[in-house]
C-alpha cells in the first residue's frame, strides 16, 4: 500500500515533466513570428519594417522661414555677446522666468567657462506637438569646449516669431 502511495506521485511528476518538455519543443517549432503594430504580413515576412511616421505636427512654411531667420539672428547675437538684446526681443513668457540682469550675468559666466563663441552647426529641428513651437538643436564650438544648444521659437499672439526658450548643455 505504501509502495503504491509513493509510486503514483512519482509517475505523475514524470508524466508532467515529459508533457511540458514536449510542449516547449512544439511551441518553438510552431510559434509564428510576431507582427508589430502597423506592420503588414508581407512586410513581416519580407524582413522590411514600415518607415517611421513623420511627426503629426508640422510647422507652416512661413513659421519655418521666420524661425530659421530668427535662429540665425540669435546665434549671431550670442556670438557678439548681445545678451541684453536677446532678452529684450524674447517672448513675454521667456522674460517672466527671471530678470534680464540675471540672464546676461548667466551668459557672461558661461563665456568665461567656455571661451568665445566660434561656430554653430544645426544638427536638426523638430516641432513640439504640445504647442507647435519649433526647436532647433545646434552644436556650438566655443574656444574651450563644445556644447549642445537648443533654441525654441513660437508665434506670439501678435503674430511675430519670438524666442521662447534657450537651453545649453555640455557634450561628452
Amino acid at each position: 500500500m505504501s509502495y503504491s502511495r509513493n509510486i503514483i506521485p512519482v509517475i505523475f511528476i514524470i508524466l508532467l515533466a515529459a508533457l511540458s518538455g514536449c510542449n516547449s519543443k512544439q511551441d518553438k517549432a510552431s510559434k509564428a513570428p510576431e507582427i508589430k503594430p502597423g506592420e503588414t504580413q508581407s512586410q513581416m515576412t519580407s524582413g522590411r519594417r514600415p518607415p517611421l511616421k513623420p511627426s503629426a505636427v508640422v510647422a507652416t512654411p512661413q513659421d519655418e522661414t521666420d524661425a530659421a531667420a530668427l535662429k540665425t539672428r540669435v546665434l549671431s547675437q550670442i556670438k557678439n555677446g548681445e545678451f541684453t538684446a536677446i532678452y529684450k526681443e524674447a517672448s513675454e513668457g521667456f522674460r517672466k522666468v527671471g530678470p534680464g540682469e540675471q540672464f546676461v550675468a548667466f551668459w557672461n559666466k558661461q563665456l568665461e567657462e567656455t571661451g568665445a563663441f566660434k561656430d554653430a552647426k544645426e544638427t536638426g529641428h523638430t516641432v513640439r506637438p504640445s504647442d507647435g513651437f519649433i526647436v532647433y538643436a545646434c552644436t556650438v564650438q566655443y574656444e574651450k569646449m563644445k556644447k549642445e544648444l537648443r533654441l525654441t521659437f513660437g508665434r506670439s499672439k501678435k503674430g511675430t516669431m519670438e524666442l521662447t526658450g534657450i537651453n545649453q548643455k555640455g557634450i561628452k
